[in-house]
C-alpha cells in the first residue's frame, strides 16, 4: 500500500515532475522483465533473420535506399 502522505506529495507535483519521477521509479525497477507478447515478437524476428540471413541490410544501407527513393519520387 502506498503511503497516503507520500501520494499526496506526488500528486502536488506538476505533470513534468510526475513523469520524471515515474521514469526514475521505472528505472529503479528494471529487472530485465520483457512482456511475453514482446518476447514472442522478438523471438519471431530472430527466427526470420536466421532463416534468411541474406535478406538483412545494415541500417546505413537501409537509409541509403530510402534516400535514393525520395530523390526519384
Amino acid at each position: 500500500m502506498v503511503d497516503r502522505t507520500l501520494m499526496a506529495q506526488v500528486l502536488r507535483l506538476d505533470d513534468s515532475a510526475r513523469r520524471e519521477l515515474r521514469a526514475a521509479i521505472d528505472d529503479s525497477l528494471d529487472d530485465g522483465y520483457v512482456h511475453p507478447d514482446v518476447a514472442a515478437v522478438i523471438d519471431q524476428r530472430i527466427a526470420e533473420a536466421d532463416t534468411a540471413p541474406g535478406e538483412n541490410v545494415t541500417l546505413d544501407e537501409d537509409e541509403r535506399q530510402v534516400r535514393s527513393r525520395r530523390r526519384v519520387a
